[in-house]
């Protein structure tokens, strides 16, 4: 009898494990991804690079030729305050490649959220302290978006002509800086209006933002073209044009449901 009762016991135990991997695998939160898309603009006019005028709050006008930044440390936020962190969230959003003006953030929780916000650079764990030799995809250096001499991403590069002066000038923004007191890593949080963005196993949701490149010197802190001699590293210069963006570049246009 004690053979045949061990015998048993041993016949039952994979299916006791099995029942046991089973619910914890019933258990699992369902997610789903969510899909970002960027509207470059210049005001009213979608960006054109080497066309499209754009005029500052001042009437001051400018035309861009490089228009490029980083999204990152993508957060979603639920109406109870409580947030995603999408892991490893590193995007490149280069206006001369229209692949980048689109991506997917997977893996997100099922549920209703009500705001999203996002790093405009990169995080200073990611860009002071990582090898950059170990820097893959949107972080690698040969998207010429980093400064070896500096050992940092440029967060975001402006180039083009100032079209309001006599003659006209170079117009050149590249910043970047994420020790103090010249840190330019920020946050945008552009506002749902009372919009949801549901995420469900089975649909894919789409928000649609819109980034406008005037915002970069109009804002909290505006810098006029007139005396503006460009930004080309850290410094108090670019932290001051880093908080305009960062206060009113991003907005979102729509959220749809693919």
């Amino acid at each position: 009898m004690k053979i045949r009762f061990s015998t048993l016991g041993l016949l039952l135990l994979p299916l006791a494990l099995f029942s046991g991997c089973k619910k914890d695998s019933d258990s699992l939160e369902p997610t789903g991804s969510v899909n970002f898309t960027v509207r470059n603009v210049a005001g009213s006019q979608d960006l054109v690079l080497n066309n499209t005028v754009a005029t500052t709050a001042t009437g001051e006008t400018f035309t861009t030729e490089t228009f490029e930044y980083y999204l990152s440390n993508i957060k979603l936020i639920k109406s109870d305050g409580s947030t995603y962190a999408a892991p490893d969230t590193y995007f490149l959003v280069d206006q001369a490649k229209p692949s980048s003006l689109s991506f997917t953030v997977p893996g997100v929780p099922a549920g209703d959220y009500t705001g999203v916000s996002f790093i405009v650079g990169v995080d200073a764990q990611k860009t002071g302290l990582t090898d950059p030799a170990t820097f893959t995809g949107d972080l690698n250096q040969a998207n010429n978006m980093y400064w070896t001499w500096n050992s940092g991403h440029i967060f975001l590069k402006l180039q083009g002509t100032i079209t309001s002066t006599t003659p006209n000038k170079p117009l050149t923004c590249h910043i970047g800086g994420y020790t103090d007191p010249n840190n330019a890593i920020v946050t945008a949080t552009p506002s749902f209006s009372g919009a949801k963005l549901t995420v469900q196993a089975n649909h894919t949701p789409q928000l649609h933002l819109v980034a406008n490149v005037t915002k970069v010197f109009d804002g909290p802190k505006p810098v006029a073209l007139s005396t503006f001699t460009g930004a080309h590293m850290p410094s108090a210069q670019s932290v001051q044009l880093a908080q305009n963006y960062a206060a009113g570049m991003f907005s979102v246009e729509k959220i749809t449901t693919e």
